[in-house]
């Protein structure tokens, strides 16, 4: 494994065993679709279970993520309290925490070292998601999302746990509903699409991140930022390196969840009906859209294509089940669920103060500004390209916080670029609540032109209806 290691660029060892035990649910997956639903659910536990302990040897972790399970399972299945599914919320994400305490007192940083918190990140949105669909099935105004996903039969154990374990999804997600899994795996109809050319095209894109990490990773990461060489270049190679290193660390996900997601389509699932035209769409569980993310306008649109899966785990199971819904404690009891499961590191509390903060100025900011823009495509264009530059040129200076974790080491890198990321948050703010006033007199006189050009048009058709009359 250490000379295949050195064969691809340095690439991790660890990393290499999971990559290579996604891989191989390709040749499985082919064989799950012929298999019945008692077959599917102990294959998915065979598969799993013998990675878990015999590939990657994580014997600890295939021991918590059996108990946390067996604990939700009989805890929901016996509980009949109003608070099971918050309680049993409580309890997953306390197991979760505990991973990620034990994680960091043995030194481990980042994905620097293989261990079972990636999957135990999947089964902690899975396991809390079950639990509000077991007890949606005796609520009321439901929303057609949960009332798909309520579960009106409590499953059995192998139907549990073949679930839990599902094979395509284990290691690094994507994580799936249980209802969706259910109906999946117990439907005799199969998509009446082959599945073969959407997995293959899935499987291509993961290829060409892991090229490009092969290739331009092992000099463009934020750990070379670290070493005194780096601090010798120019201010406009370190913004660049910058930008590339925050790419760079997105790819390894883009690798890691399409190469997922293409054994998953490839099983049976991800068939999401057909668009407009006809044409079969297989994004029932794409964890991420690239082009949306890397040519995001906003902070919204970067959010609603970034880890899908985790996004809608906590819009349906955290920020709309608290009361009420839609106000500013909400959002931000959501943020720290999100902060809590990736983690303890101060990075990630870092990264999700400054990017929420940004999110909210972001949001006053194209309220303002857009509707001016509105009027001309070319305009418009202008304008789409210099706030995908600004969002995504901002966001890429705050990415070390995800990669190096430890406020010192995030410092010594902003301190390499000046803090200017910080610098043009404060130019900008100052500059767009100074002549915010100004911009939004100039929008109502907008508004009140389009109306006044509305209702002209409005008297000139009814004239000329009369006169057609």
């Amino acid at each position: 494994m250490d000379k295949l290691s050195i064969l691809l660029g340095g690439i991790a060892p660890d990393h290499i065993k999971l990559s290579l035990s996604v891989i191989l649910t390709y040749p499985c997956a082919i064989l799950f679709q012929y298999m019945n639903p008692n077959g599917k659910h102990l294959f998915s536990i065979a598969y799993s279970s013998i990675v878990m302990l015999a590939v990657l040897r994580l014997y600890d972790g295939f021991i918590h993520i059996t108990t946390i399970a067996l604990i939700s399972f009989l805890f929901m299945k016996y509980y009949k309290g109003s608070k099971a599914a918050w309680i049993n919320f409580t309890l997953v994400m306390a197991s979760m925490s505990l991973c990620h305490i034990g994680r960091q007192l043995k030194g481990f940083e980042g994905d620097t070292e293989l261990d079972y918190s990636g999957a135990l990140m999947i089964i902690t949105i899975k396991l809390s998601s079950y639990g509000f669909n077991v007890i949606d099935k005796d609520a009321k105004n439901l929303t057609p999302h949960t009332q798909q996903m309520k579960i009106d039969h409590y499953p059995t154990l192998l139907q549990y746990f073949g679930w839990v374990f599902y094979f395509a999804g284990f290691l690094a997600g994507p994580s799936c509903e249980y209802m969706h899994y259910l109906n999946t795996v117990q439907s005799n109809r199969r998509p009446p699409y082959s599945l073969y050319l959407p997995a293959l095209k899935t499987f291509a894109k993961s290829m060409v991140f892991m090229i490009a990490l092969i290739k331009l990773s092992p000099t463009f990461n934020y750990f070379e930022a670290l070493k005194p060489a780096w601090s010798l270049h120019s201010f406009w190679y370190k913004m660049l390196f910058v930008q590339l290193a925050a790419i760079l660390t997105r790819c390894k996900y883009y690798f890691i969840w399409y190469l997922s997601e293409g054994a998953c389509i490839l099983s049976g699932f991800g068939f999401n009906g057909t668009d407009k035209d006809g044409k079969p769409l297989f994004n029932k569980l794409t964890n991420v859209n690239v082009l949306s993310c890397e040519f995001a306008q906003s902070y919204k649109m970067l959010t609603e294509n970034w880890n899908i899966g985790a996004n809608h785990w906590l819009r349906h199971y955290v920020y709309l089940r608290f009361n009420p819904p839609g106000t500013a404690s909400t959002t931000l009891k959501t943020y720290i669920i999100s902060s809590l499961w990736h983690g303890f590191h101060p990075g990630f509390y870092l990264f999700f103060m400054i990017s929420s903060s940004l999110q909210v100025l972001s949001r006053q900011i194209r309220r303002t500004l857009r509707p001016l823009f509105l009027g001309n495509k070319y305009v418009k264009f202008f304008y789409d390209v210099c706030t995908c530059i600004a969002s995504m040129g901002l966001l890429n200076m705050l990415v070390p916080c995800f990669d190096l974790l430890h406020v010192p080491k995030i410092m010594h890198v902003w301190r390499e670029i000046y803090y200017c990321h910080f610098i043009l948050i404060a130019i900008g703010s100052a500059t767009y609540f100074t002549f915010k006033p100004w911009l939004l007199s100039i929008q109502k006189k907008g508004n009140m032109v389009e109306k006044k050009v509305e209702k002209v048009t409005d008297v000139v058709d009814s004239l000329g209806i009369k006169k057609a009359n």
